[in-house]
């Protein structure tokens, strides 16, 4: 009787260690996911002064009389710094969605049939 006690207490544990460390994995995951949201609020800061000064030197351009504004030098500077903040905003929000991948491949949901099997992922918020 004994061995058979010992043995759903080792088993027992063993599963509160793996619940345990999947938890604190996660929950790593999910603060890096924070940090990725708060870079991209300062990203997006970022992109509206860029396009704010490209659209205030458009219209400086256009005052100086240039028939295509998005010819001068300045103009096609600013596009492109525009473009770059665009981009890396939405390179960040693609290592966001793959973590929540990564979050969501490791919840495991015990099935009666399987108690370690998966039935399906819940869903991550």
């Amino acid at each position: 009787m004994s061995a058979e006690m010992n043995e759903k207490a080792a088993s027992g544990l063993k599963k509160t260690w793996c619940t345990s460390a999947t938890f604190a994995v996660n929950l790593g995951r999910r603060l890096k996911i924070l940090g990725r949201y708060g870079l991209a609020c300062w990203q997006q800061q970022k992109l509206k002064c860029a396009l704010g000064k490209l659209g205030d030197q458009t219209f400086k351009a256009l005052e100086a009389g240039e028939a295509n504004p998005l010819t001068a030098p300045e103009v096609n500077a600013a596009v492109q710094k525009a473009k770059e903040l665009k981009e890396r905003k939405e390179k960040n929000y693609q290592a966001i969605q793959a973590i929540r991948e990564r979050i969501k491949g490791s919840c495991v949901v015990a099935t009666p049939d399987q108690p370690g099997g998966i039935d399906e992922n819940p869903e991550v918020p």
